[in-house]
C-alpha cells in the first residue's frame, strides 16, 4: 500500500557551498559562520575573546558592562509556590 499524500516539508535555512570539488564524497558543503573582531585603532589585529567586553547603546556612545557586574544583575528566582494567604468561601462570589 502507498500512502497518496504526504506532508511538504520546508526547505532548510542552513547555508551551502557547492565551491566544494564534485569528486570529494566526504564533503559536507554547509558554510561555517566565523566572526573576527578588529581594533578600531589598529584595523590589522584582531581582538582575542578575553580582551573583549560587552556593551550597551546609550544614545550615540557605548558603555562598556563587565562580566561581574551582569552575574550580579542577572535575575535570580527560588523554585517553589508562596502561598501568600486565605479567603473564606463565602467570601468568593460564585
Amino acid at each position: 500500500m502507498y500512502k497518496k499524500t504526504a506532508q511538504e516539508k520546508f526547505p532548510t535555512l542552513k547555508k551551502f557551498s557547492d565551491n566544494a570539488p564534485a569528486s570529494d564524497v566526504h564533503a559536507t558543503r554547509e558554510v561555517k559562520m566565523d566572526t573576527d573582531y578588529k581594533s578600531v585603532d589598529n584595523p590589522d589585529i584582531s581582538v582575542p575573546p578575553e580582551q573583549r567586553t560587552k556593551a550597551y547603546r546609550y544614545g550615540r556612545n557605548y558603555v562598556p558592562i563587565s562580566t561581574e557586574l551582569m552575574e550580579t544583575l542577572k535575575f535570580k528566582t527560588e523554585k517553589g509556590l508562596k502561598l501568600i494567604g486565605f479567603v473564606p468561601v463565602s467570601a468568593m462570589p460564585r
